[in-house]
């Protein structure tokens, strides 16, 4: 088994490298995926974006066993059924890992556009509870979330002891 990533901003490329560490597992980018045989087992970790996992269509050939998607948020966004709906993993382990994001006045681009209407939908509802708060606050200010501890259900499903 080895594991394969797509990361943006680093914080899945974190786990992954946790992963490897306690697994001993190798490791590669997505666009490495031809260093890996299409019969080898694969444990994948990508990023989120509106509930799609980054990369992911790129192993569609390849012998995936389990998946992780990382995100800033406390649980999977809109929601775990979704997510397997959305990105078609029915059937595989799906993990998820809470990741982060930089503050918005560190990304350019794309991003930063898109997150700063997303953030100005935000703060304009009337409904704010403590989710769309700490969104709020996560978008401008950045969070991260990496913590050894989220591998914990990854690890017991590789049967890895500590």
């Amino acid at each position: 088994m080895v594991i394969v990533y797509e990361s943006k901003t680093g914080f899945t490329k974190k786990y992954a490298d946790m992963l490897a560490a306690k697994t001993s597992l190798k490791i590669f980018r997505v666009k490495e995926l031809s260093k890996v045989n299409k019969n080898e087992e694969i444990i994948f970790l990508g990023w989120m974006k509106v509930g799609k996992i980054q990369g992911l269509k790129k192993l569609r050939k390849y012998n995936v066993k389990a998946v992780c998607g990382s995100g800033a948020g406390r649980t999977a966004e809109p929601n775990t059924d979704v997510v397997i709906a959305r990105n078609k993993v029915e059937g595989l382990p799906f993990f998820y890992l809470r990741g982060g994001c930089f503050p918005l006045k560190e990304l350019k681009g794309k991003d930063k556009i898109m997150l700063s209407m997303f953030l100005k939908m935000l703060k304009s509802r009337k409904d704010k509870d403590e989710k769309i708060e700490e969104a709020i606050a996560i978008i401008e200010y950045g969070f991260d979330g990496v913590k050894e501890e989220n591998l914990k259900p990854v690890l017991n499903w590789l049967n890895v002891t500590e």
